[in-house]
C-alpha cells in the first residue's frame, strides 16, 4: 500500500515539477494559433459560478448555431479542431448523456493528462461536463451558443474549472489555461466557418449541376 502512495505522490510532483518550469518561462508560444485572428484578441476572465472560480471566455462565431453545435458534438473529429486534444473517445453514449475519454497536452509541455468526463447535451445550445476519475481533483465546464445578429451569428461561450489537487499549485493551473483557452476558442471559430464555407459553396455547386 505504501509502495502505490509513494508512487502516486511521484507523479503528481513531477506533474507539479512541470509546471513549475511552464510557469518560470516568460513567453511559451501556444499551439495552432490563428493567423488571421491574434490570441491576445480573445478575453479569458474569472468568474465565480455555483460558488467555483471559472475561466470564461466568449466569441461570436460567424455561422448559425447549429453548425457550431455539430463540430462540438462530432467527438471523433474532436482531435481534428482542437489542437491540444490529442484523444477523445467515446466510452459510453446514452443519447443526451456521453461519458468520454480525453488526454490532453497543454502547449509549452511534453506531459499529457488523462480523464473520463460525463457530458450532458441539452437543447442543441449546451453542453456541460465533470469529471469522473483521471488526472486532477475537479474538470468541470460548460460550452453554450446563444444565437445573435437574427440568428445568423452565434456567441460561443466557454467555461472551465480545473481544480489540480495538493501538488499542483492552483496559480499555475489557472495560468496554463489561460494561456490555452484563447486556442479553443479560434480553433472552434475556423473550423465552424471554414466547414459552413465548404458547405455553402457545395451546395451552390450541387444546384448548378444539369
Amino acid at each position: 500500500m505504501m509502495g502505490k502512495l509513494t508512487a502516486s505522490a511521484a507523479r503528481l510532483l513531477a506533474i507539479a515539477y512541470c509546471l513549475v518550469l511552464l510557469a518560470s518561462q516568460s513567453i511559451i508560444p501556444a499551439i495552432g494559433k490563428s493567423e488571421t485572428i491574434s490570441a491576445l484578441e480573445i478575453p479569458v476572465q474569472e468568474e465565480l459560478i455555483q460558488n467555483k472560480a471559472y475561466l470564461v471566455s466568449r466569441m461570436v462565431v460567424k455561422v448559425r448555431p447549429e453548425f457550431v453545435w455539430q463540430v462540438l458534438t462530432d467527438y471523433n473529429s474532436a482531435t481534428r479542431v482542437f489542437p491540444h486534444l490529442k484523444v477523445c473517445k467515446v466510452l459510453s453514449d446514452h443519447g443526451t448523456t456521453k461519458t468520454l475519454q480525453h488526454e490532453i497536452q497543454p502547449s509549452g509541455l511534453p506531459k499529457t493528462f488523462q480523464y473520463v468526463l460525463e457530458i450532458k447535451e441539452t437543447g442543441r445550445r449546451y453542453m456541460e461536463w465533470h469529471r469522473l476519475s483521471g488526472d486532477f481533483r475537479e474538470v468541470q465546464g460548460f460550452w453554450k451558443l446563444d444565437p445573435v445578429d437574427g440568428g445568423h451569428n452565434t456567441l460561443v461561450t466557454y467555461a472551465t474549472h480545473v481544480n489540480g489537487g495538493l501538488f499542483i499549485p492552483q496559480v499555475l493551473i489557472k495560468r496554463q489555461f489561460r494561456m490555452d483557452i484563447p486556442d479553443v476558442m479560434l480553433s472552434l471559430k475556423n473550423h465552424a466557418e471554414r466547414f459552413t464555407q465548404i458547405a455553402a459553396r457545395r451546395s451552390t455547386e450541387l444546384s448548378h449541376t444539369p
